[in-house]
């Protein structure tokens, strides 16, 4: 049979179908539009649904016809769409980054006790999620909100366009704060201070499981095979995560857009950490466990931003600045935040910094600086977790970056642990292929699965004499953050937009 991975971002939109031993049997990519302007970052959920039609379609039509398939959904988290009655989109995906409801999030959680929020959401209270969004819509759109019947995530949205079900795992549900983490529902007290209807929502399950079949139709649109279950995935971190629990089990490091650290927890935070740094209790793929995150949200963008600044309109951009970058570590400091920081400071105000450069800088120099800057962002959030939350066998890495043998040295000696990297390099989408399987009982666990599906390579292991130069340096680091923060809450005000659309 098939096992079909679909992995939703917020730049794109990936079908990879497996077979039953982890190889690739097709992949189709697509991106989409994302509007990012004066705070608002968005993208339509109708629009995604067709590029999703058609990476599916692509890649199946490369496939020989088979009668059975399992397909599983990894998507990005706290974004919503809200459907009306006959299941029309009435507003747009507002993104993590996006700053609307800022206003009304800050009124209600003054109201309320942020221990209390931490201990049932799992979350420190921030206006990242999808709660703040619907505070707007509530306030600024009320007409669009009196029509609104459902309120689906992304993940939900998929699976209601693919089998007609409302249907969420926990882990996406966790990205609202309006679900109980622990008692698995959407939580009674906090809806009702938010005076929101938990009917709107799906229902939550937990990951891993069949939720129904892909409607006939849908099918045979999109070539799929004529029985394809629908197995139910989640957030996606905790379902690539799944890829790194095989016989060796690694701490999974997704290098994109974004960059996320994913351990599995061996028991959950507690509540005085969650507040004190962001990092949240999310239920992961198995059941009865958490895991958790450490994130910076600009991390392959501020690659990318590098590239079109310095390097703009060369041919291999990137490996132009990697091959000028210098062979020894930099004293530039750089504070890695072109909108905003992740974990552990969730700062909408953030933004880059770049300390110790003279006229000798040059943009190997520069480059090189930023992706320590970006490592060292990271070792910050290790330290603040505990480095004992980190799997013994180092990083398991993931995604466009983790190409960079430049950027996975930089790491493995910054972090001082190895770094090694999947082999496919599509670690959302076999991870929901190894929730098919094991869903479709191919393999009895998920630990079986993993070792039979994910192929591992060694990538970098940390070297001496660069440990002892990055250590000094962090010792530096910790403190950039503060000593900028006054001059990037001024950058930050001058670049805010009003909350005049919906």
């Amino acid at each position: 049979m098939y096992l079909i991975g679909i992995d939703l971002g917020t730049t794109g939109v990936k079908a990879v179908i497996f077979t039953e031993d982890g190889r690739i049997a097709a992949m189709e990519y697509e991106a989409y539009r994302q509007e990012s302007v004066k705070g608002k970052r968005q993208l339509y959920a109708t629009a995604l649904w067709e590029s999703c039609q058609r990476v599916l379609a692509v890649a199946f039509e490369r496939c020989p016809p088979q009668e059975e398939g399992a397909l599983c959904v990894s998507s990005f988290g706290e974004g919503f769409v809200c459907l009306d009655g006959d299941g029309g989109e009435l507003s747009p995906v507002m993104l993590l980054t996006d700053d609307r409801g800022q206003k009304e999030f800050d009124r209600l959680v003054g109201q309320l006790d942020p221990g209390e929020i931490a201990a049932v959401t799992g979350l420190k209270p921030h206006n990242s999620y999808s709660l703040s969004k619907i505070l707007h819509l509530q306030a600024n759109c009320p007409d669009v909100y009196a029509r609104t019947r459902h309120i689906l995530l992304m993940g939900d949205y998929l699976y209601y366009k693919l089998g007609g079900e409302y249907v969420t795992d926990y882990s996406m549900a966790s990205r609202t704060m309006l679900f109980d983490v622990h008692k698995k529902r959407w939580d009674p007290w906090l809806l009702e201070r938010a005076q929101v209807d938990g009917g709107l929502f799906s229902r939550p399950v937990q990951g891993g499981m069949s939720v129904g079949q892909v409607l006939p139709e849908v099918a045979k649109r999109l070539h799929l095979p004529r029985k394809t279950t629908l197995v139910m995935g989640g957030h996606d971190q905790p379902v690539a995560a799944t890829v790194s629990r095989g016989k060796i089990a690694y701490t999974m490091c997704s290098m994109g857009t974004s960059e996320c650290i994913t351990p599995i927890l061996r028991e959950p935070l507690s509540d005085s950490h969650i507040l004190a740094w962001g990092h949240p209790n999310e239920p992961f793929m198995e059941a009865g466990a958490y895991n958790t995150l450490a994130y910076n949200v600009t991390s392959g963008l501020l690659a990318q931003w590098a590239a079109q600044v310095f390097a703009s309109g060369e041919p291999r951009a990137y490996e132009i600045l990697e091959r000028e970058m210098p062979q020894e570590p930099t004293r530039i400091l750089a504070l890695p935040y072109l909108h905003g920081s992740g974990t552990p400071y969730l700062d909408c105000g953030a933004r880059l910094s770049l300390v110790g450069m003279d006229e000798t800088a040059r943009r190997g120099d520069i480059y090189r600086g930023l992706l320590e800057g970006l490592c060292m962002d990271q070792r910050l959030n290790i330290e603040k977790l505990g480095g004992d939350k980190l799997e013994d066998a180092g990083l398991l890495v993931t995604g466009g970056a983790s190409r960079s043998k430049a950027w996975l040295q930089i790491k493995a000696d910054v972090l001082e642990r190895p770094v090694h990297r999947l082999v496919c390099g599509q670690a959302g989408a076999l991870g929901c292929a190894i929730l098919c399987a094991v869903a479709a009982k191919v393999y009895p666990t998920l630990q079986e699965a993993a070792q039979a599906m994910a192929q591992v390579e060694a990538a970098a292991e940390p070297r001496p004499k660069e440990i002892q130069f990055y250590r000094e340096k962090f010792e530096i680091y910790q403190t950039l953050y503060e000593d900028c923060k006054r001059a990037n809450a001024y950058a930050a005000a001058l670049q805010e937009g009003g909350n005049d659309i919906c």
